[in-house]
């Protein structure tokens, strides 16, 4: 992480079977800590076959310690807009 202020809570972790192993397929979701009063993050990842480098973060619009939140992933086609 970039910011000394981070650290990393894991939201969830989705892996493949060999979760473990060196082609494990998985997804990172995890907020970072918010120590400075910025806006809260959440940074996401995703690795095929063992190989990460998607890594992203999201600067959420709301605080979400301020109440109980449900996160889901809604499996489906993936859409490329292009503009």
């Amino acid at each position: 992480m970039n910011n000394i202020n981070d650290y990393a809570e894991s939201l969830f972790q989705l892996c493949s079977e060999n979760g473990a192993g060196p082609e494990r397929d998985e997804l990172d979701f995890e907020f970072l800590g918010n120590k400075t009063g910025e806006p809260y993050l959440i940074q996401t990842n995703v690795y095929k076959n063992g190989t990460g480098g998607r890594k992203m973060r999201h600067m959420l619009w709301f605080d979400p310690t301020e109440d109980y939140h449900t996160y889901s992933i809604h499996e489906g086609r993936i859409r490329m807009i292009s503009c």
